[in-house]
């Protein structure tokens, strides 16, 4: 009878430390709910738009200010040149492409120097590889009927090291070898840069049409899960394995112009010829021309040695309809195409300053036409 009370009397007390706990846990984040919802996107479309796609692929464009904004198809692609659908000229690539909605020089120039097309259409997209520009094409045919005449596709250096350290464990293949997804991952264990799951759970919380309270509860329910589902990798990358889940920094993903094994350059050639494929098989697309340009090291030092127009034209050998736009070999070719190699960059070294990019933009448009 005495353990009988002792057990109550037990059970009682650890089930008031536990109200306790929830007590404070429930009182601070209520205090700190406009702090944790603060950076949210603010209207229901964006929103939704993000949640749309966010199983299918990685991540969308995103910027600061589109919290604010009514966005939606322009979070995938924009129109350079508006008109009709009889000859679509389609750009594609990451944030060198994204390059093109810049300044109103560049899009001068496409407009002059491409008047046989009767619409421009860019979905440059930062952090984009072919992976991504795959399904990314997918998206844009199945959802937005969009079927350019001709392709050109950029290929950055940095593309080895996101489909090799950001992608790889994403991508979704069906039983037949087709590429299905590349969704984004869900409570990240190390959450990169374009990863916007957390931001659009927070969002829909944000604008749930209910009181300070229940979102409360909602963003606590967020914050268990959260939680518990790092506890559950963190578990994996000790006992199971300590390389499923990478941490992408941007070293990392730079290093793999140093250095590139057997295993992972069969790889890039794999994904790369399953999106040039792809492209090949629509026979409403007359040209393919895939863009490749080295970086400010690769040109200046020997400390980066792998260059990926390599790889791009390994891959090409006997694809019809695909040329290669080799800035690489045009620079060997001519070495005054740029007038000074360390002074063409923007302040990232990365890319092209808004004057040399309208040099390197002209040269694409001259192998074009």
């Amino acid at each position: 009878m005495i353990d009988k009370k002792k057990f109550i009397f037990s059970s009682l007390l650890i089930l008031l430390s536990i109200f306790i706990i929830y007590v404070f846990v429930f009182l601070f984040y209520l205090i700190f709910l406009d702090k944790n919802l603060k950076h949210t996107f603010k209207h229901t479309e964006t929103v939704n738009f993000y949640k749309r796609y966010i199983d299918t692929i990685e991540h969308l464009r995103f910027e600061d200010g589109y919290q604010y904004k009514k966005i939606e198809r322009e979070l995938i692609f924009n129109l350079i040149k508006a008109g009709n659908d009889r000859k679509i000229i389609l750009f594609q690539g990451d944030s060198w492409m994204k390059q093109l909605n810049n300044n109103q020089s560049t899009t001068d120039i496409l407009k002059k120097k491409l008047p046989q097309f009767t619409k421009i259409i860019n979905s440059g997209t930062p952090s984009y590889s072919p992976s991504l520009m795959h399904k990314q094409f997918q998206i844009l045919e199945q959802d937005f009927n969009i079927k350019p005449s001709v392709v050109v596709a950029y290929v950055d250096q940095t593309d080895m090291g996101d489909e090799l350290c950001r992608y790889k464990d994403l991508i979704k293949y069906d039983k037949n070898g087709k590429l299905v997804s590349i969704g984004a991952e869900k409570y990240p264990y190390y959450r990169g840069v374009f990863n916007l799951h957390e931001k659009i759970i927070l969002s829909e919380i944000d604008q749930k049409k209910t009181n300070r309270f229940f979102k409360t509860q909602l963003l606590i329910n967020f914050k268990i899960n959260k939680t518990f589902t790092r506890i559950k990798k963190k578990f994996i990358l000790m006992f199971i394995d300590e390389t499923r889940y990478k941490k992408c920094k941007w070293q990392v993903i730079e290093n793999y112009k140093k250095k590139l094994s057997k295993n992972d350059r069969n790889y890039l050639i794999k994904i790369f010829k399953d999106y040039f494929l792809y492209l090949v098989e629509k026979d409403y697309i007359e040209k393919i021309y895939v863009v490749t340009h080295p970086h400010k090291l690769q040109l200046t030092t020997d400390r980066e040695p792998i260059d990926i127009s390599d790889i791009v034209s390994e891959t090409i050998i006997n694809l019809p309809k695909i040329y290669h736009i080799n800035f690489s070999q045009i620079i060997k070719d001519n070495e005054n195409f740029y007038q000074n190699y360390e002074n063409i960059w923007a302040d990232d070294s990365v890319h092209l300053n808004d004057k040399n990019f309208d040099i390197f933009i002209k040269q694409i448009m001259k192998k074009i036409n």
